[in-house]
């Protein structure tokens, strides 16, 4: 008996649909949670005015005694350039020019990122990471809600593969707990417990101002003192240094 054969034109757009209904494992839920935390940072509309920005920071380890000074330059869609002046021990500086990624270090020097390094560097170029969560994630389901009523989400990387869960709060739909993996260079992955303490608004964006941070034992506190939109800058700071 001679199988069946669709005309091609018709198995091309059944193969697409199939592979669409593969592809579309974001929960309906997870998705209206994530849609509801983009509109709560401001919105699309609000972030595509923004071709660049200059984030300044500080960075406190209470454990080790030791404050930090952190300065972020992003240029859409994918640049970023990184600089923190580490009291006692100089400065560091990280980028990626849209292809590359590196650091240097008065520990290991000047290098070139590559693997979880440099995918973790091409994640943090982007600002609007906030309101791609369903880009960032393969999967993801809404798991249930803790005692204090925050929204569970379960997700796995696209990029690591790790699962990672964030808790959403009900009422005003921000993200207040994260648990993630974070690249720590030849140190492999290190699991990372986020707590987002605080929200500042910043003209027409509302931007997590105030961080802490557990991860292998110790605590960091991290607060975002300003956020200059739109400002000028120059390309070669995200090249790497010859």
């Amino acid at each position: 008996m001679k199988s069946i054969r669709l005309p091609s034109p018709i198995a091309a757009l059944f193969v697409l649909v199939l592979s669409a209904a593969a592809q579309a494992e974001i929960d309906s839920k997870a998705q209206e949670v994530f849609d509801r935390y983009a509109e709560a940072l401001g919105g699309h509309e609000a972030y595509d005015k923004i071709e660049t920005a200059r984030m300044r920071m500080s960075m406190e380890m209470p454990a080790m005694g030791m404050k930090m000074q952190m300065n972020v330059t992003y240029k859409k869609p994918d640049k970023i350039r990184i600089n923190v002046e580490i009291p006692g021990m100089g400065s560091t500086s990280q980028g990626f020019d849209g292809e590359k990624g590196w650091s240097i270090d008065p520990m290991q020097g000047r290098r070139e990122l590559v693997g979880s390094e440099l995918e973790k560097m091409k994640e943090d170029s982007d600002f609007q990471e906030g309101l791609k969560l369903a880009e960032k994630y393969e999967s993801a389901t809404v798991t249930g809600t803790t005692e204090d009523e925050l929204i569970i989400v379960t997700g796995t990387s696209r990029d690591t593969g790790a699962e990672e869960t964030l808790y959403f709060e009900g009422e005003t739909g921000l993200l207040k707990m994260s648990e993630t993996l974070e690249s720590m260079g030849p140190q492999g992955e290190m699991p990372v417990n986020t707590r987002y303490m605080a929200y500042t608004a910043f003209g027409d964006l509302l931007i997590p101002a105030h961080l802490e941070a557990d991860m292998m034992g110790m605590s960091m506190g991290i607060k975002i003192e300003s956020f200059e939109p739109n400002v000028e800058v120059d390309e070669a700071i995200f090249t790497m240094p010859e």
